[in-house]
This record gives C-alpha cells, structure tokens and sequence, in this order.
C-alpha cells in the first residue's frame, strides 16, 4: 500500500506491462533473466557482483532553495540513515543553519556586480534584502506557481557549476558524487554496488535528461570533478558569462563537460528516472531492474519507502530492489477492481506513448483485426474500458471527457490503453479551453489487475522470490 493512513490515500503504486519489443505481450517470456539474456543497453545497468563503493566514498550533495528550505528539507534528513550523514551536503542560495546541518550558500562568489547587473539573479538579490530586513523568506515566492517555477530554473542555472564546485571543496578526492534536490528517493545500496561496475578514476558522467517537474540527478566520477575544479581552476568562472545563453541548468553542465572534456551524459534508464512507486510503467524490461534513484516523492511517499526499506532490513534481504518489489509492495494491496472516478492512471501522456495501445480504426469486423491494436473506444468510458478487456496485451484504460494527446500515431483520443500499469493519481475536474470554448476535462480510469497479476506471479528475476 502506499500510506497507512487508509482515508488519506494520496498515492499508491501500481504495476505495469513496460516495454515489449515489437509492441506485443510476450506471456511466455522466460521467468529468470540471465544478463546475457538482456540487451547490451541494459547488461551495463546490473548490478556488480564485484566490490561495492564504501559509502564514504560516494557523496550525495543536496541542492534547496531558501524559501522551500524548510519544508522540504527536515522530512528528507530524518528519514536519512544517520550512518549517511556525514557524506550528505546540502546546497542553497543562502547560508542557513539547519539544527546540525549547514545549507551552503552556492552563489556567494559571484561578484556583486555580476549579481546587480544580471536580472536572471534577481531572486538572489531579493533573498539577500530579505536577509537583511529579517523578512520571512517565505514571501519570496511568486503567487503563481507557474511563474516561481520559471524563476527558480532561471536562479538554478547559476547554481549548477557553484553546486558541482562547492562540493568538491567540501568534500574532495572522493570516488563519486552524486548531485540531486530534495523529491529525489536514493537506494544507495543500489546505488554503490551499481558504481562499483565502474572506475571514478576514468570519465563517467551519468544523468537522464530531465523530464518536466522531476527532480534531476547526476552522478560524476572524481576524474571528472579533478578535471574541470582542480586541472582547469579557471574553468568554472570563464563560463559565468555564459550562463545566460542556455536554457537550464542541465544544459549548462553538459555544455562544460562536453566541450572540456568530451563527456556527454551516459543515459542509466530506468534505474535512474523520473519515476516514482506510483507513476512507473511496471512490466516486462522494467520488472527486474534495479531501482537506484526515484523522483517525485512526497514525504508521505518517501515515509513508506523508509518503512518499506526498514522492513527488507529486518528480514534480512539483501537482495537488490528492483521495481517488481515495488509492484509487491505497493500496487498489489491495492483494490483496482473497480473503475475510480476523477483519476488519471497515466495510460496517456508524456513518457508514456511507447507503452499506448494503437487503435484499429480500419476495423470492421472481428475478421479484420490487427494483430495487437484495439478496437476505438471513444463512445464511452464503457466501450473503453471494454476495448481493453478484450485487448490481450491491455493492463488498464482511462477515459477523458475530452480528447487528450496520447504521444504516438493515436493522436488525441478519449479512450486511452496501455500495456504497462501504473497507479496514477487523483485529477480534480479542469477547465480546458478548446476552440475559443470552456469545456471540463474529467478522468476515470481502470485496471485489468488480474491479467497483469498473473502475468507477474509467473516472473523471477534473480534471488526473487516473490
């Protein structure tokens, strides 16, 4: 389950079909999968059976900004190990006194002309005449969320190479560093034994590119940090005057690494996502990977992986925990039987196209019928949801009360399948604009729980006994 406190139940994980090659279900798949079995893209991504990182060695530094510092920040450290403290920074925009902690302010060596003369810094300029005054830093923030998130990015730009700096100073000749934001869910055991596959004497830059509203997470090798902080001491200054030219903070590392050392990002999908127990794509490809890092956590949600982390502990289970766990954990608990009203299971939408059913809109006649597409279903929530009855390869459905993008050949439909399961999440009723009128988009969803399930009573992945 997702939270104890059954009549909150903000979310809950689910578990999926993820991604079939060619499209298809494939039931008789084999039930353990050797890393010869995976493909070559995924056999780099096991987990090492060889020596894994002292925890010492790989430093997590944490980046906040002043006005979400104390909210976000006390839930992440008391449900921190304590035995990972002392390889924990946390990284702001002013120096702030958390208990024992200490928030580094990371912009401190701009020059204070650079900082009056750049109107992108305007929120460090505030915060710093907030300071000042003692005014609560709260208040900082734009009344518009769209516009505060616009207004942090533009400030996190400035913070990505200081970030990476600072915490090299901090806590220098490491093996590996790994730099991410407070919503982000570290498996570390995970995370050192994965690192333990690869020398932090060579190049290693790893990061996926960062999927809208999902705390990013980048993992640098200490060749790399000796590279650009120590090797080239001027390098980080020499782009300050750049900075403005691009459009995130990503990019501003990955412009660095790339044209200094020749180091592009090295995709570590799906270990390291955008995903959370609620929103991943569980099924075939995903089922037996590690998790590493999880994004998007509420501390509701982060609460339950503590607990869920503390209970593997005290049985004793050391085996690596990949997203079948989750599944396990949370999503099977669950009551899906019954279609829930005002609720998105992410069977459309952004990062989800690959695993959308395509429709047979040719079809006529059972006689016609393409091999792994499903009949339309935009009549209603009924023929929907009966569309992926019948579908072999369908694990859950949802229909919007408007045509809405499904990323893929389907366009915008009503009617929404997929062949991965994912929880999904509570959508109140919006007004959406369309054609010069107001209309409102309402979600329901549902599940073919049993399908999957049986699908995955029959999977194990090495050392699973689930």
């Amino acid at each position: 389950m997702f939270s104890n406190r059954r009549a909150v139940r903000p979310l809950r994980p689910i578990v999926v079909v993820v991604v079939l090659c060619g499209l298809y279900w494939v039931s008789g798949f084999p039930r353990t999968y050797d890393d010869d079995e995976l493909p070559p893209s995924q056999q780099s991504q096991r987990m090492s059976t060889s020596s894994a990182v002292e925890s010492d060695q790989l430093i997590v530094s944490i980046k906040t900004t002043t006005s979400n510092a104390w909210t976000e920040l006390p839930p992440l450290l008391v449900l921190t190990d304590p035995a990972y403290h002392d390889s924990l920074l946390l990284m702001g925009d002013f120096r702030l006194n958390l208990g024992p902690f200490i928030v580094e302010d990371v912009l401190d060596r701009y020059t204070e002309s650079f900082v009056e003369d750049n109107p992108e810094m305007d929120r460090y300029r505030k915060t710093l005449e907030f300071a000042d005054s003692s005014v609560d830093f709260v208040e900082l923030k734009e009344k518009d969320s769209r516009k505060e998130k616009d207004v942090l990015a533009q400030l996190d730009k400035y913070k990505m190479l200081r970030w990476v700096e600072r915490t090299w100073l901090l806590r220098p000749q490491r093996q590996w560093f790994l730099l991410t934001e407070p919503d982000v869910y570290l498996n570390r055991p995970n995370l050192l034994s994965w690192l333990g596959s690869y020398e932090s004497s060579e190049y290693h830059f790893f990061a996926n590119k960062p999927a809208p509203d999902a705390g990013h997470t980048v993992i640098l090798s200490h060749a790399v940090m000796k590279a650009i902080i120590v090797d080239n001491p001027d390098l980080i200054p020499y782009y300050d005057n750049n900075i403005r030219s691009h459009k995130n903070a990503f990019e501003v590392l990955t412009t660095v690494l790339s044209s200094t050392l020749d180091v592009s990002p090295n995709a570590t999908w799906p270990s390291i996502s955008e995903y959370n127990p609620a929103t991943a794509p569980y099924g075939l490809g995903l089922w037996c990977e590690p998790v590493l890092t999880m994004s998007k956590m509420t501390t509701d949600l982060r609460n339950e992986m503590w607990r869920f982390d503390r209970d593997r502990r005290d049985q004793q289970n050391n085996d690596a925990l990949c997203f079948a766990d989750l599944w396990f954990r949370f999503m099977q608990p669950e009551n899906l039987d019954d279609p829930r009203d005002d609720w998105d299971n992410l069977s459309s939408g952004p990062g989800y196209g690959q695993w959308n059913i395509l429709f047979d809109r040719r079809r006529q006649r059972k006689s016609d019928k393409n091999p792994g597409r499903a009949k339309p279903g935009e009549a209603s929530w009924e023929a929907c949801r009966d569309s992926c009855s019948e579908n072999e390869f369908c694990v859950q459905w949802s229909y919007s009360s408007l045509p809405m993008p499904n990323n893929n050949e389907n366009g915008d439909t009503k009617c929404h399948l997929s062949r991965s399961m994912k929880f999904g999440y509570h959508v109140a009723p919006q007004e959406k604009e369309r054609s010069g009128k107001w209309a409102t988009l309402v979600w329901k969803s549902g599940w073919e729980k049993e399908r999957f399930q049986s699908w995955a009573r029959q999977q194990r992945c090495k050392k699973q006994q689930n």
